[in-house]
């Protein structure tokens, strides 16, 4: 199937052609993340756990800016092979290169130099901040590998080839755990085993992506001359890309604030729970991103071939599954809770109680964080980025007031409990847009 056929082959067909892979590849990230907290659970305890949620708030940023490059140029790229313009497309692609060059060395410096003031203003102290520093210097000196990764399998799929970048993100996923057993087990290097370990996976799925575009194979092959910077591509690419970058840097801030709120009215020992808490939260996350980033190239190539109906088809079609998974999602989360500390944590007496009512007061709002991000991204694709960015940007503004609001009035629950409400809030919002997208379509055709 070809890069055209995107216009023109049954939905049903491209929506599991194209999300199926993006999904399965993402269930992968799902489980090496899974086997991450693991690692550091059972070998670190709830230091290591602590630690390490401090530190990945900052950490996660370099994602978020890979995501802006990524996802910008994916959507633009797409848009105008719709249009036919595959020369232009080729272009977008040698930019992004040139701007994921240029943002991680930004990163990198900017890491090693302010690091240890981020982490202290995270409220790590002690052998918790040693660990968490350790995680963040090696997230810092080779961090350039997680912003090539992030933009360069989103550009591959673009490329017509999601089973290749799925193929690429699975052998990712296995090397990170064999790297994370190695460094953590064999050789002991605590949190910073665990950093060098995803690092490394992220230098051979970025590589591995990276170099397609250089092949014959590739529909947006790179040569000099896609390299030459156009500050107007680079704009564009950014602008469009502003809605996956704020969607990145929220889960930055989510956890940052949730850190600062639960030492605001808890303990190191919450900071723990939370920690249980995201990691089970990144398996569904992970599979809600697979299925938004499976439809984006679909959504992006029929608006730009002026296709109406296909793009609102598309977008239902990922908005019932992700509100099936969402579903399915809460039996095993409210019906053996337990399950997901013991995974995490092993038999720890102490913080099984405080992580167990954590997952009853958070994952409510499951199903309005999944429509959610799938929609935000929809409207991405589609080069609607004032809707997409006022999602995730109000996500941004709201989060802290729901966070710190809540925490005044109920305590650490209230803190649980401020997510699910903030995506609530959202979410109705965006399905209201959704809703008149639809009517003016249907007034259109009539």
């Amino acid at each position: 199937m070809s890069v055209s056929d995107l216009g023109s082959a049954p939905l049903g067909r491209l929506f599991w052609r194209y999300v199926t892979p993006t999904v399965a590849a993402m269930l992968v990230t799902g489980v090496y993340v899974t086997i991450d907290g693991i690692f550091v659970g059972h070998l670190l305890g709830q230091d290591g756990l602590a630690g390490i949620m401090l530190a990945y708030p900052i950490c996660a940023v370099l994602y978020a800016v890979g995501a802006l490059i990524g996802m910008g140029a994916s959507s633009l790229a797409s848009f105008h092979l719709g249009k036919g313009e595959r020369a232009l497309a080729r272009h977008i692609v040698g930019n992004a290169l040139l701007l994921v060059l240029l943002a991680s060395a930004l990163l990198g410096g900017m890491g090693l130099w302010w690091g240890d003031e981020a982490l202290r203003w995270m409220g790590a102290e002690g052998v918790i901040f040693d660990a968490g520093l350790d995680y963040l210097n090696w997230y810092a000196r080779l961090g350039g590998f997680a912003v090539l990764s992030m933009a360069f399998t989103s550009l591959l799929r673009n490329d017509g080839r999601p089973g290749l970048t799925t193929c690429i993100l699975v052998v990712g996923g296995l090397l990170n755990v064999l790297l994370d057993y190695l460094l953590m087990v064999v050789f002991p290097l605590g949190l910073a085993g665990a950093a060098i370990a995803t690092m490394l996976s992220q230098a051979v799925t970025g590589l591995w992506a990276l170099s397609h575009f250089f092949t014959a194979r590739s529909h947006l092959r790179i040569r000099r001359h896609t390299l030459l910077p156009e500050w107007h591509l680079m704009g564009q690419t950014l602008r469009l890309g502003i809605s996956s970058f704020l969607m990145y840097l929220y889960l930055s801030v989510v956890l940052a604030l949730h850190n600062k709120a639960l030492l605001w009215v808890g303990s190191s020992l919450h900071v723990a729970a939370y920690g249980v808490i995201s990691y089970t939260e990144a398996f569904f996350y992970l599979i809600f991103e697979g299925i938004a980033m499976g439809i984006q190239p679909i959504a992006s190539f029929n608006a730009g071939a002026g296709h109406r109906a296909r793009v609102l088809r598309i977008r239902n079609l990922a908005l019932g599954v992700t509100l099936m998974v969402a579903v399915a999602g809460w039996v095993p989360l409210y019906l053996w809770p337990e399950g997901a500390v013991w995974l995490f944590a092993g038999d720890n007496a102490e913080l099984l109680p405080v992580a167990t009512l954590g997952i009853w007061l958070y994952f409510w709002g499951l199903p309005m964080e999944g429509l959610l991000l799938v929609g935000a991204t929809y409207f991405q694709a589609i080069n609607r980025p004032r809707i997409a960015s006022l999602l995730t940007g109000g996500k941004l503004v709201l989060i802290g007031l729901f966070l710190f609001g809540f925490g005044y009035l109920f305590g650490v629950p209230g803190v649980w409990l401020s997510l699910s409400s903030c995506s609530t809030l959202l979410a109705s919002i965006m399905l209201a847009a959704m809703w008149q997208e639809s009517r003016q379509h249907g007034s259109l055709r009539a």
